[in-house]
Parts: C-alpha cells; structure tokens; sequence
C-alpha cells in the first residue's frame, strides 16, 4: 500500500462523519468520487472499514483503531509539508562565510555584529575564498561566498545574487611622482607593481588586456593581504591596482591616493554564491538575506566616494 495523504483525509472524515453525501460536501467532492476513494481505502487495507446497515454506516473493528489513531497520524504527516518556522533569536547553527581578506576586514564586522544582535546563538566562521574554488563549493564547508564573478561564468549547482559591480584602479603612496598629473600606459608599464594573492582574482583583466598589446606588468612584489599591501605601498615606489572600492577603503586611513588606471577595461561584477542545496532553508535565507545588502551597499557607498573624488579633481 503507498500512503496517500488526499486518501487519508477522506477516511479521516468518514470514520467521524460515517456519510458519502455529507463528506462529499465538506471536502468539495462529488459523491461518486468519495465512494471511489472508499473502495480504494478497503482495497489498501484489506478491510471494508465501513458497513451499511440499512441507511446508515458502521465502522469496523479495524476502522474503530484507525479512527483513534489517524487525527495525530495526520497532524504528524501534514506537519512535514509545512515549511519549517525560523526565530533567528532561537537558531544554534554555525555559518561559514568565505570572501578576500578586504570584505573579512571592512564588511564581515558589520556582518557580524547584525547576527549577533539578531541571532545571539548563531556562530560564525571565517573562510579565505579562492577564484578557482567555485566549481569546488558543493564539497567544500561554506555557506556563503563573495567574490568577483560575473553571471555567466556561475556553475549551474549553485544559486546567485548580483551585489554590484566596480571597475579597477590604481593605489599608490601620495608622494609617488604620479600621485599628480598625466598617467598614461608608459608610465604605468615603467612601473613596478604589487600584487595581492590572498581571496580572489581581483586584476587579472589588467593582465590579459595588456597581453593583447604585446605588454606585460612588472610584478615587483606579492603579499597575501590588503593590510599588508598598506604598508608596501606607503614605504615604496609600487602601484597597486586593485577595484576602486577597495583603493578608496584604503586611502581613508593611509597617505595613500587613488588614480585612473590609464586604459579603459569593463567593469566588473561582484556575486554572492550558494549551492542550490541551500536555497529552501530558512535559516540560509535569513542569513544571505542579512549580508547581501551590507556587501552591495558598501561597495556602492564606495564606488560612488571613489567616483566623486575623482570628478572633483577631474583624475
């Protein structure tokens, strides 16, 4: 017998309500379909459940046993159907956030401190995030990721929001000969420059586009981290180019300055990743919901700072 939930309700109704016409009613169906349900209940339990005697129906031994124990059966079973009920105030679950160390330094605090205020319970782990762990995620112990990724390069196992997008620029220490006036190519290819490893692949299109002109970057030096890129770049001759977001990010408290880089390239597009395993959780939800927009409206905030800065010196 294969339990069905629609069936079970019909018998439900008639062992407490012993009439085809009054059940029919009460659950929108005909009479000839609550007498087909009938025989195919019998069928499934090898009991006829309910005798006519005369103008009414009783109910057989096996169907007085069914009769006490279908009502929590049936709460039991349509419980499962029901979507689960999420209090972020009572969850006891462990998120694992992934992302570059610069959203683990400026954006994770304030990821943090919005669980904490709304899910006291809740602990968070911190994850570095590599470009080429993408096709990986289904393997891997994260939850959620921020990376720069555009659309079409997402895997089809994982789910996506867009969080904005940015285009690149350059950081260099507010004395460098071209913290000021013209910038062009030469200049930039003359120079030596820094490069940041650690969480993602975030100047690459730098690379390919100078390739296709015959050209490449001097790469000088390459650390793992932002904070450490601070401190190369304020005691060094190098460039850093990095997404304008983040060069604004690290001028505010450095004698750093950001400029144009001195070619056009397309911006690029920042995606927040999950694999579809998790998209009907409720508790995942809550949680993408709460860091989408702390990430997308600090990178707006900056992008637009970036953009103004530039426009009132006409960079």
């Amino acid at each position: 017998m294969r339990p069905n939930l629609n069936q079970l309700r019909v018998l439900s109704a008639l062992l407490h309500t012993p009439n085809l016409t009054r059940v029919g009613e009460a659950l929108h169906m005909t009479q000839s379909a609550v007498s087909k349900t009938l025989a195919q209940l019998r069928d499934d339990f090898q009991d006829p459940l309910l005798i006519r005697d005369g103008q009414r129906y009783l109910l057989t031994p096996r169907a007085e046993e069914l009769k006490q124990a279908l009502p929590e059966m049936m709460r039991q079973l349509e419980a499962l159907y029901r979507p689960p009920a999420f209090d972020p105030a009572q969850c006891r679950r462990t998120f694992v956030f992934a992302s570059s160390d610069y959203v683990a330094q400026f954006i994770y605090p304030l990821i943090a401190a919005e669980v904490a205020r709304q899910a006291p319970g809740v602990t968070l782990r911190y994850r570095l995030w590599q470009r080429e762990q993408v096709h990986q995620l289904a393997d891997l112990p994260v939850d959620l990721v921020s990376t720069i990724l555009e659309e079409e390069e997402v895997p089809a196992n994982l789910c996506h929001w867009p969080g904005g997008e940015d285009g690149l620029a350059v950081v260099l220490h507010r004395g460098h000969p071209l913290a000021k006036g013209e910038f062009r190519l030469q200049s930039y290819l003359g120079s030596r420059h820094l490069l940041v490893s650690g969480g993602g692949d975030k100047d690459t299109p730098v690379d390919r586009y100078l390739a296709t002109l015959g050209h490449r970057r001097q790469i000088w030096a390459e650390v793992p981290f932002f904070q450490a890129a601070v401190g190369i770049l304020c005691h060094s001759d190098a460039l850093l180019t990095t997404p304008l977001h983040i060069g604004v990010q690290l001028a505010e408290n450095a004698p750093l300055t950001v400029r144009r880089l001195p070619f056009a390239l397309p911006k690029q597009g920042y995606r927040m990743l999950w694999h579809q395993r998790l998209d009907h959780d409720p508790a995942h939800r809550w949680f993408r919901e709460l860091a989408q927009p702390l990430l997308e409206g600090h990178l707006r905030s900056y992008v637009v700072k970036g953009m103004s800065i530039w426009n009132g010196r006409d960079d």
